[in-house]
């Protein structure tokens, strides 16, 4: 048994040359860098403060939440 989590981190660089990193295991989770190694720092850095605010929110005993249903919205295709 692992006793560590792996990330995959994705990097792309845009025209400007920073390199941003995206997290695909945690939705919202980016980082960027003028260069791939800071990008690599950031996203670690990222990936810890969306642990621990994902750790805090399953914490606190949240109300529960009432639903009430669905709309549909349909729309002739010919409109």
């Amino acid at each position: 048994m692992k006793g560590y989590q792996e990330f995959d981190i994705n990097y792309f660089q845009d025209e400007d040359g920073i390199f941003t990193a995206t997290v695909p295991a945690i939705r919202g989770c980016v980082a960027s860098g003028k260069t791939i190694e800071e990008a690599y720092r950031n996203a670690i850095d990222a990936i810890e403060s969306c642990l621990e605010a994902r750790r805090k929110v399953a914490a606190l005993k949240l109300r529960r939440v009432r639903y009430g249903g669905v709309n549909v919205y349909r729309r002739p295709v010919h409109a």
